[in-house]
């Protein structure tokens, strides 16, 4: 028997954000993020934000660098379980990560 393992879908950290597309920017991907990642920029692409720099977002969908993708720049509300990062070993979120985020009026949840 096979065990298949789902990653996360595109958006499924959110609980809610602004109408259209208010709460949204793209930017292209400067290395593997998945959906959920917390992000920060080197140069103009989204990385992975590891406890350095400036939190910009949270990538909406799967990426591998040179892709477009869109992340929740501001104005949203989300599942703090769903979300990752390189700041922990083990790819959560700390504080750093969530103060961030509520610097862009993203609130975790």
């Amino acid at each position: 028997m096979t065990t298949l393992t789902e990653a996360r879908h595109a958006g499924g950290y959110l609980l809610s954000e602004a109408n259209g597309t208010l709460s949204r920017e793209k930017r292209t991907a400067g290395g593997t993020l998945r959906a959920g990642e917390v992000v920060k920029l080197s140069g103009d692409d989204l990385v992975s934000y590891d406890g350095s720099g400036t939190v910009v977002g949270i990538a909406f969908q799967a990426a591998v660098t040179g892709d477009e993708i869109a992340y929740h720049a501001r104005l949203a509300e989300v599942v703090g379980e769903a979300l990752f990062s390189t700041e922990q070993t083990d790819g959560t979120i700390d504080t750093g990560g969530i103060a961030g985020l509520l610097d862009l009026n993203i609130v975790v949840r």
